[in-house]
């Protein structure tokens, strides 16, 4: 099994991957008053921020001990 930390990363990794979907589609839209409540860009930093972290603890980069 593999450890937490890569999980975590991976799950966040296919977050960020999901929400710049959404922002593309968003940007991308026809009916330009036609607003959502999704706020994509703040989705996007915090799962990639996410992702580096727990990376970064997967590989033995960071430790806690």
């Amino acid at each position: 099994m593999p450890p937490l930390w890569m999980l975590l990363c991976g799950l966040s990794g296919t977050i960020a991957v999901i929400s710049e979907l959404g922002n593309r589609r968003r940007n991308n839209r026809r009916d330009i008053e036609d607003v959502g409540f999704m706020p994509w860009s703040t989705v996007t930093a915090m799962s990639l921020l996410t992702f580096g972290i727990s990376f970064a603890f997967g590989i033995g980069l960071l430790s806690t001990a």
